[in-house]
C-alpha cells in the first residue's frame, strides 16, 4: 500500500472518515500532469502517521484530524511562495522507515499523546539521524487534561530517542521568523501559547514545534483574518527554513 495521496483521494477521503484510504489518485487533467513533470526537482508535503494516546478511548485517529487543512496548505505554498511543491500530499508510517525517509520534512499534527512503540521509536530516531526534520503543530483537544499535551509528548520523545538534544524558544528576531516572509508577531491562534520552540540534536535544527495550533488557522474555523494569514504564512516560514538547516 502507497504513502502517496493525492488531493482528489483526499477530498473523498474527507467525506469518509474516520475510515481513511491510503491508495493513490489521480488529480489533475492531463495537460496539467504533464506540465507537473516538467518542473524539475520538486518537494511534497507528507503527514506523518503515529498512534496517540490520552484524549478518545480508541481514537486511532489522533494523529489525521482536519486533512483538509493540509490540502489548502499545499495549494497555498504552490500560489502564494515560490516553492517548488508538488500538487499532492501524502501519508507516511512511522512503522515504514523508508516510506518516511522519502520525505525531507514529516507535519505532525496530533490530538492526544504520541505514544510509538520501541520499533517506531527507533524508526523516528534513524530518520532525524539521516537527516530528517520534524514540523510539529498541536492539535489543539480542548477537552483533554492539557490542552498541549501532543506538544508536551513530542517534547519527551525526543528527549528520549535523541539524549543530549537541546530545546529552546525562539524570539521574533530568529531566522525562521523571517526567512520568507518578516513576521514580527507571534498571532496565538488557540490552546496554550507556547511560541515556537526548536529542537537541536548535537547541533542540527531536528524540528520546530508549537501549540498554537497553524493548522487549524489553514483549515479557516472560527479564526480573524489576521490569524489565519499569520498561520499561513508561518508554514511557509518554517518549510523554507528546514530546507536550509
Amino acid at each position: 500500500m502507497t504513502g502517496r495521496v493525492f488531493l482528489l483521494l483526499a477530498l473523498t477521503m474527507l467525506l469518509t472518515l474516520p475510515a481513511p484510504r491510503m491508495s493513490a489518485g489521480n488529480l489533475t487533467s492531463p495537460e496539467e500532469a504533464s506540465f507537473e513533470k516538467t518542473r524539475g526537482s520538486r518537494l511534497s508535503w507528507a503527514r506523518l502517521k503515529f498512534p496517540t494516546t490520552g484524549f478518545r478511548r480508541g481514537d486511532s485517529l489522533g494523529w489525521f484530524y482536519h486533512p483538509s487543512g493540509d490540502i489548502i496548505i499545499v495549494n497555498w505554498l504552490r500560489t502564494n511562495t515560490t516553492i517548488n511543491m508538488m500538487l499532492e500530499w501524502n501519508i507516511a508510517d512511522i512503522d515504514n522507515l523508508e516510506q518516511m525517509t522519502d520525505f525531507p520534512l514529516l507535519f505532525l499534527s496530533g490530538k492526544g499523546a504520541i505514544s510509538p512503540n520501541a520499533k517506531q521509536k527507533a524508526n523516528l530516531k534513524e530518520y532525524l539521524l539521516r537527516g530528517g526534520f520534524l514540523f510539529v503543530d498541536d492539535c489543539v483537544a480542548l477537552r483533554q487534561i492539557k490542552e498541549d499535551l501532543f506538544f508536551d509528548s513530542v517534547k519527551a520523545l525526543l528527549q528520549e530517542i535523541l539524549p543530549g538534544v537541546q530545546f529552546r524558544k525562539l524570539p521574533l528576531s530568529d531566522r525562521v521568523f523571517h526567512s520568507y516572509y518578516d513576521i514580527n508577531d507571534w498571532a496565538h491562534l488557540q490552546g496554550v501559547n507556547n511560541g515556537l520552540w526548536g529542537a537541536w540534536d548535537q547541533g542540527r535544527l531536528v524540528a520546530l514545534m508549537n501549540s498554537s495550533d497553524l493548522h487549524c488557522g489553514w483549515v479557516g474555523f472560527h479564526f480573524s483574518k489576521r490569524q489565519k494569514d499569520f498561520a499561513l504564512r508561518m508554514a511557509a516560514n518554517i518549510y523554507v527554513y528546514s530546507m536550509f538547516h
